[in-house]
């Protein structure tokens, strides 16, 4: 396959040629991966492995390597067995037998550090109640994960994001994390791998394959509600929601219908915005630096004046389909899905991350003429839209794994044969492109500075929907 392509772009310019040339090797990984996702919709739809099996042991593995610390060394990666007898100090289990592979232990124990969370505290949020299942892997060939209090979800990544991960992004990524603790970039606490054990009787290829996971922290707040939520990406082109995502009672809308919900833009605080914007350039720099494109800033919005929920009703484009939209689902449906729970069922593990308006550093004084309160208790960044409602915004950059490679590149070039007037409106682009493209979008479009001091009025506490968790 790799050769056939190889030809088909030489075919197209010494361009395409140059841009593919570096990169053509991994087209082998490229394809593994895509047969992997066919072969994981086939054994699961065939019950040849059972999705609850993989989430269960998943979850058992996860806790196993997170409680025994002790037994970490510097190798990258660690495998264990995990029979259904028990073996080495694994719990016996009703499960098929299968192994867990952990990647990078130190560093990720490391980088909890940094973020002020123990393993033992991750532990319990991984393996306190049951998993639940966002994505239908029957469909995707794709599996996502949120933990019981929602504050977690664990996705299955590539074996070439996975291979990313291990050469060169989590050595990056924890010294970046580590000098600059002002980060909206998605919080990353660990990689772990499933191993099942396939019978030979069930005419299946090969004898074991390894899913990938990470785990990665979702940053949207369980305490208050949310009315608004826009996965951004600063492109144009096909950036709307889908119809069926439209008629959600909790949408996640795009690029386009953020341009026509709010045609103005948000206006926040001028210190805020400054502050904002210097934390975001330097994200989006670090990530140019390690090639990486098409990752989104999601932002959500509580709305303190207007509980009504914006709608935009388009013409009809694509579902939702792909591994990217299902971890966008996870990540906006926490609310939704985070059961009813009472003051009785608190966990007593609590985590307590940034929250925006601390990541940026400031002190309340600098927004004292805009909600100053209810940002102060919730953690929001404050700010107006064009109708004057006070709002409380929540945001993180997601989707930090994408690299521009060669599947990125031959799909620009075809892009580029197909339709050459709007492939730069599309999502892939190369990585400096990308980032100057988002960055102008967010502090042209998205974000502006207040030109005058606004002040507030007060608000009747009653349209806050609490929740006693965090």
């Amino acid at each position: 396959m790799a050769e056939k392509v190889w030809e088909f772009v030489k075919a197209k310019g010494s361009g395409a040629v140059s841009s593919v040339y570096g990169h053509i090797t991994s087209m082998t990984d490229t394809t593994g991966t895509l047969a992997k996702q066919k072969l994981l919709q086939t054994l699961i739809s065939s019950g040849v492995v059972q999705s609850e099996h993989i989430r269960h042991a998943l979850q058992m593995g996860i806790g196993y390597f997170l409680e025994n610390q002790f037994e970490r060394t510097s190798e990258y990666i660690q495998r264990e067995k995990f029979p259904a007898a028990g073996n080495n100090g694994t719990p016996p289990h009703s499960l098929p037998d299968f192994d867990i592979e952990a990647y990078g232990l130190d560093i990720f124990n490391s980088l909890m550090i940094i973020y002020g969370i123990d393993s033992q505290t991750l532990k319990f949020h991984i393996c306190n109640g049951e998993f639940k299942e966002i994505a239908n892997p029957s469909n995707s060939g794709s599996l996502l994960y949120l933990t019981s209090d929602s504050t977690f979800l664990i996705k299955t990544v590539r074996d070439y994001d996975a291979k990313f991960i291990e050469q060169k992004f989590l050595k990056e990524y924890y010294s970046y994390v580590k000098n600059t603790p002002a980060t909206f970039i998605s919080k990353l606490f660990g990689c772990f791998g499933y191993i099942p054990y396939l019978s030979k009787e069930k005419s299946i290829t090969v004898d074991s394959f390894t899913l990938r996971f990470a785990i990665f922290s979702n940053f949207i707040p369980t305490n208050i509600e949310i009315h608004e939520k826009y996965d951004l990406k600063g492109s144009s082109y096909k950036r709307d929601a889908s119809t069926t995502e439209k008629l959600k009672p909790s949408a996640t809308f795009k690029d386009n219908d953020f341009r026509e919900i709010h045609p103005e833009g948000l206006k926040l605080p001028k210190s805020v915005y400054h502050h904002l914007k210097e934390v975001l350039t330097r994200d989006v720099e670090f990530l140019e630096k390690l090639n990486i494109m098409d990752y989104s800033l999601l932002l959500t919005v509580h709305n303190m004046d207007n509980q009504i929920k914006p709608t935009r009703v388009g013409s009809l484009e694509s579902f939702l389909g792909t591994a990217r939209d299902t971890f966008l689902i996870g990540m906006t449906q926490q609310i939704d899905q985070n059961d009813k729970k009472t003051k009785h069922e608190k966990p007593k593990l609590v985590l307590k991350f940034r929250k925006p308006i601390e990541t940026l550093g400031l002190g309340y004084k600098e927004i004292s003429t805009f909600d100053t309160e209810n940002a102060k208790e919730f953690g929001g960044i404050p700010a107006i839209n064009e109708k004057g409602e006070r709002l409380l915004l929540f945001f993180g950059i997601i989707d930090i794994l994408q690299t521009f490679d060669t599947c990125k590149v031959i799909q620009r070039q075809y892009q580029t044969v197909e339709n050459h007037e709007v492939v730069d409106d599309r999502s892939i682009v190369e990585a400096d492109f990308y980032a100057d493209r988002f960055k102008k979008f967010v502090f042209e479009r998205v974000f502006h500075p207040a030109e005058d001091e606004l002040s507030t009025h007060p608000i009747s506490m009653n349209v806050f929907s609490r929740s006693t968790y965090l």
